[in-house]
């Protein structure tokens, strides 16, 4: 398969106590879409998410899924997929058991919980218009802030607020960053998001709210024939 674009990356949750976490992700571009993967582990593995998903060549959400698992027992696993003028999901969860949903209207935005995925809001976003909010038609996963409940398509509208562009360095490096405000629920303060270039890559995300500063730890990108060595 061509590739445009590969990357591949490590995200650690900070808190003021240590690290709280980890995200390994991958991003694959390709001329009809991206694709999306990330493993997470929170709480010394505590709570795991498994989660992938793709975006058309609109950077609008085609298909995902998510699994998570927490203290060794499943929570919840659920298939998302996206039609011109609907959402369905198909999960199966502790709480619920076996659900199937469809949510009238087209979204711009799949929350499945992993950082990375914070990126792709940034692209549903844009850089236009400095200084304004805009809303996001989205789904989530989740409410929670750990997105460990539910694990079924839940509709939300995200208010993203681009900032503007600075130089930002994170263990991964120095980077040129893309800056945004998100705000998921109108009584929470906004967090601050920094991406970096067209596949605007998760740099850093930093929220008062949970206390927590996730950065990127380390970092590989690959362009055209190059991006072979990512399969080696």
């Amino acid at each position: 398969m061509t590739y445009l674009r590969r990357h591949a990356g490590r995200i650690v949750y900070h808190h003021a106590d240590g690290p709280q976490g980890i995200e390994d992700f991958g991003i694959d571009v390709r001329a009809d879409g991206r694709t999306f993967r990330a493993y997470c582990e929170m709480g010394d593995g505590a709570l795991t998410r498994d989660a992938s998903w793709s975006l058309d060549a609109d950077l609008r959400p085609v298909e995902g899924q998510v699994r998570v698992v927490q203290h060794g027992k499943l929570t919840g696993s659920s298939w998302y997929y996206f039609t011109p003028d609907a959402t369905h999901c198909e999960s199966l969860t502790v709480n619920l058991g076996r659900t199937s949903q469809t949510l009238p209207g087209r979204v711009d935005y799949l929350g499945l919980h992993p950082l990375v995925g914070d990126g792709a809001i940034a692209l549903a976003r844009g850089i236009d218009e400095p200084g304004a909010e805009r809303m996001i038609p989205s789904v989530t996963c989740s409410y929670d802030i750990n997105g460990e409940s539910s694990l079924v398509a839940l509709p939300i509208t995200i208010g993203v607020t681009y900032v503007g562009k600075e130089e930002l360095t994170v263990p991964a490096g120095t980077f040129t960053a893309d800056v945004y405000e998100l705000r998921w629920q109108p009584h929470w303060p906004p967090a601050r998001l920094w991406v970096h270039g067209e596949d605007a890559v998760f740099l850093r995300l930093t929220w008062e709210f949970s206390g927590l500063d996730s950065q990127l730890e380390r970092y590989a990108t690959a362009t055209g024939e190059d991006s072979a060595w990512f399969a080696a």
